[in-house]
């Protein structure tokens, strides 16, 4: 059966039985109205990018979890209305956390803030040689060698959607042991701003 004739109902049952072509056709139909859904409250074209990525993400890792009859579609809104709403709350966060650094910078050692920001980075590199080989890949190529994701697929002989994925499951690894690292008491506040400008 051709594809564009399958219901939203029948390609959400074969994708949460692991058939991940027809999660690429459930992307192929949303992503653009995803995308306007968040664009619209975010603003920024890069953010609202890496928003709808990580929904999609999200969308094959938990496709057993997911209630949908009919359509995706009310799924979609839900996942971009909370996905807007985290985003804002992140802004406010990094805001007030610059503010304190800021005033509290002349009180900062620069030396500590280095060693901070190097133990920080020590731990993303290991993180990164954890990955599997065409994620450690695709997340270099991306990040270090600035190549767009239609090069990356041709160099590794991927689909530009597998690659899609691969940095977008590597950007979430990242930011988990970011966020385990500043779960403890004696890392700075201010080093984020460090290590983001790194990844």
């Amino acid at each position: 059966m051709n594809e564009l004739l399958l219901t939203d109902q029948d390609l959400i049952t074969a994708m949460k039985n692991g058939d991940q072509r027809a999660f690429e056709e459930l992307y192929g139909r949303y992503w653009p109205e995803v995308y306007s859904m968040i664009y619209r409250r975010v603003g920024d074209r890069e953010v609202t990018k890496d928003i709808v990525q990580d929904i999609f993400i999200n969308l094959w890792l938990y496709r057993d979890r997911i209630i949908a009859e009919r359509s995706l579609a009310p799924w979609l809104n839900v996942a971009a209305r909370k996905q807007a709403i985290s985003w804002y709350r992140k802004q406010v966060s990094t805001k007030q956390r610059e503010a304190q650094y800021q005033d509290s910078e002349a009180l900062i050692s620069p030396s500590s803030t280095e060693f901070e920001a190097k133990e920080l980075q020590d731990l993303l590199d290991r993180e990164i040689e954890r990955m599997p080989v065409n994620m450690k890949q695709s997340f270099q190529l991306s990040r270090y060698e600035n190549k767009s994701i239609r090069e990356i697929a041709s160099e590794l002989c991927l689909s530009e959607q597998t690659v899609r994925n691969n940095i977008s499951i590597a950007l979430e690894r990242l930011r988990s042991q970011t966020r385990k690292f500043y779960a403890e008491p004696a890392n700075l506040a201010g080093v984020l701003v460090i290590l983001f400008t790194k990844i």
